[in-house]
């Protein structure tokens, strides 16, 4: 009886695992979520960036689109705001063209 339970879960966690791995993917923008974080750091050197969220992707040509993210910004004394980055990039060259802020909440 042991034996039988065993094996079963067993037959159920192999069957669980592959869909496991295959849901793990990395979404498309997360290359340009990376750019959004590094050009933000230097642009920004004295504040953290605390929370990440990915807005959308506009599509605005077949060699332009503009990836969206909001960020949230942290001084070292604990104060925080919110800003916009956008990303534009050359889909067909993988290739950033430009980098643009937009802040929309001062520090708190």
């Amino acid at each position: 009886m042991k034996r039988t339970i065993i094996i079963g879960l067993f037959m159920l966690l192999c069957l669980l695992v592959p869909v496991s791995f295959a849901s793990a993917q990395i979404p498309s923008y997360a290359k340009w979520g990376k750019t959004a974080i590094e050009e933000t750091t230097k642009k920004y050197p004295e504040q953290d960036v605390t929370d990440y969220r990915y807005d959308g992707k506009v599509f605005i040509s077949d060699v332009r689109e503009q990836y969206d993210f909001e960020f949230t910004l942290k001084k070292e004394d604990g104060q925080t705001r919110e800003i916009r980055v956008y990303v534009l990039v050359n889909p067909k060259a993988d290739k950033v063209i430009d980098v643009k802020y937009d802040e929309i909440e001062e520090f708190q």
